[in-house]
Order: C-alpha cells, then structure tokens, then sequence
C-alpha cells in the first residue's frame, strides 16, 4: 500500500486568494461611491401631496422623464466603475496571479451593482420620505428618493469589468503572437508550429535538450565495434 504525497499549497495561490478579497471589498467600496453619486446627480420624480388620509402623492408630470434619466446615470455609472474595477483588478493582481483574481473580479463588480442599487435610494431619502409624506400638508411638493426601474442595468457592472480586464488580456495574447519567434503552446509529439516530428525524431516538448550527435532515437549510443554475435555496429547483442 503506498501513501499519496500531496504537495504542500503554493504560496502564490494563497496570495491569489488574498488579492480576489481585497478585490471584492475593494468593489464594494466603488459601489458605495457610485451610489452617493447616482443620488447626488440623477433627476427626481416631484410628487405632491393629494391627501392625508390615508397618505397619498401624485407626480405632478407623469409623463416626466425623471425615471429614464435615474436609469440612465446608473448604467453610466456602471459602466465607469466596472471599467475601473477591471483595469485596476487586471493591474495589480490578474498578471500578476493569474484566473482566480480575475473571478474576484466579476464577483466583486457583480456585489458592486447591488450595493450601488441599495445605497442610492438610501442616500436620496428613502428611509424617510414615507414619514415625510404622512406629515406633510396637502398639496405640498416633495421630491421621491430616486430607484432602478430597470434590474437588467445591473448586468453593466460585472460585464464592464470583466471586458477591460479580459480586453486587455486579449491584447497582450495577440501581441505575443505578432512577434518574432513566438512558437506557440507546447503540443506534444507536433513540431513547434504543428506539424508532425521529423521520422526516426521522438516527440519532445519545444525548448527540451536535443539528442546529441553520434546517438540514435531510441537514445542507445553506437559502439562502432561488431558486437559479440557479429552483427553490425551499434546493434544490441540478443
């Protein structure tokens, strides 16, 4: 019965998975912003209070294109800050670690449009606008906390970040291409650009030592002396 060696873990992986965290809250944290920002500039809805009892409020345009614009400057601000989550995800920590920063990414975007979609309305007056309107007098005019019409806006976020990041990634691979000696990925038993080994050549990986001179395929070196049976040089005794 023989035991499974198992290798102990990279240090590199585990600092893959620390930079996915900081990425993740550090997403968060772009969201909190781009909710203050969505509260602070979109368009609100300017309702007036009809009646007290019980309490009730009526736009007074309803044709008012305050609700597109809430929608559009969350789609705008998404897409700004899943570009900065990816470009910022790719720089310091996707080259560097490799795929599983580049899943902290998408997470982290993807937690960024829901923390966005909740702190806007909080940060417009949400919390209080039913206990304002319920103490209102009627016919008073009172501005409505603003809210995502849409929830498919919310895909702006993680689609974003994950194209400039992948983008990028996309970039250098096709430049790689483009230069001189580029050989490719190693395929093993295919020469470096695809096509099959020389005959009598055993397949290698590209960038492994070549036999030496004077040794055959099969990796046994001539004697260049009859062996004892008479037969050719360099054939193996029976």
């Amino acid at each position: 019965m023989t035991d499974t060696i198992t290798p102990p873990d990279s240090p590199a992986s585990g600092r893959a998975v620390i930079a996915a965290c900081l990425i993740v809250v550090g997403s968060a944290v772009v969201g909190l912003a781009a909710g203050l920002v969505w509260a602070a500039a979109a368009p609100r809805v300017v309702y007036q209070v009809y009646t007290l009892n019980p309490p009730t409020a009526y736009a007074i345009n309803p044709e008012t294109s305050a609700f597109i614009a809430a929608d559009a400057w969350y789609c705008l601000l998404a897409l700004i800050g899943g570009a900065l989550i990816g470009l910022v995800g790719y720089r310091f920590a996707v080259r560097r670690y490799g795929p599983v920063p580049m899943a902290g990414i998408v997470i982290g975007a993807t937690g960024a449009a829901f923390v966005m979609q909740w702190f806007g309305p909080e940060g417009s007056g949400q919390p209080g606008f039913n206990h304002l309107l319920a103490t209102s007098k009627p016919g008073a005019l009172l501005h409505a906390p603003i809210s995502l019409g849409s929830h498919g806006a919310l895909a702006f976020w993680p689609v974003a970040a994950a194209a400039v990041a992948g983008g990028i990634e996309l970039v250098g691979v096709l430049r790689a291409h483009r230069q001189p000696g580029y050989i490719g990925l190693p395929v093993l038993g295919m020469g470096p650009y695809g096509q099959p080994p020389a005959p009598g050549v055993p397949p290698s990986w590209p960038g492994s030592p070549e036999p030496s001179a004077g040794t055959d395929p099969a990796g046994s070196e001539p004697s260049g002396e009859p062996d004892t049976f008479g037969g050719d040089p360099g054939r193996a005794a029976l």
